[in-house]
């Protein structure tokens, strides 16, 4: 799949493997010169880091006018890994979209409704957009209240 947005480096290839930049890098600027110099094959912005979903489309953007493709790097609760998945369907350059439930799926399992009563909004490493307003899941407030750190309360 990469190999639709291969494009030539401007320089000297140092190595065949393709280059993926942006877990740490933050707003469009942070990714703006890496993708002029070719320097970078796929860009994988922290969505939650970069700027949230309206800067990661940005970034996105700049990619696309670069043709190099966005597979973000995500290290989210299940409502935002479903709010970046939905972004993600609306982005010509999108390769795929990085996923972390921690080591413990059950606790982030337990924190939305899955639309289809499953239990989780991953299957077989894909996740399903619903065609109905919203995210497509409900929050479980017995879910995040269960597992809520001691002294910090559910929402700041």
């Amino acid at each position: 799949m990469l190999a639709r947005f291969r494009r030539a480096r401007a320089g000297p290839a140092q190595t065949r493997t393709p280059i993926c930049v942006g877990e740490n890098l933050y707003l469009r600027w942070g990714f703006r010169e890496l993708l002029e110099r070719g320097a970078v094959d796929v860009i994988e912005p922290d969505v939650p880091k970069c700027g949230v979903l309206a800067e990661a489309k940005k970034i996105a953007n700049l990619a696309e006018m670069h043709y190099a493709p966005f597979a973000p790097h995500l290290v989210s609760t299940p409502l935002g890994t479903m709010a970046t998945a939905h972004q993600c369907g609306a982005i010509p350059n999108f390769l795929g979209q990085g996923w972390h439930a921690l080591e413990e799926r059950e606790v982030w399992d337990s924190y939305v409704h899955a639309p289809d009563g499953s239990g989780s909004i991953v299957k077989d490493g894909y996740i399903t957009l619903a065609d109905t307003p919203g995210i497509g899941v409900e929050l479980d407030m017995d879910g995040v209240r269960a597992h809520a750190v001691p002294g910090y309360g559910i929402f700041g």
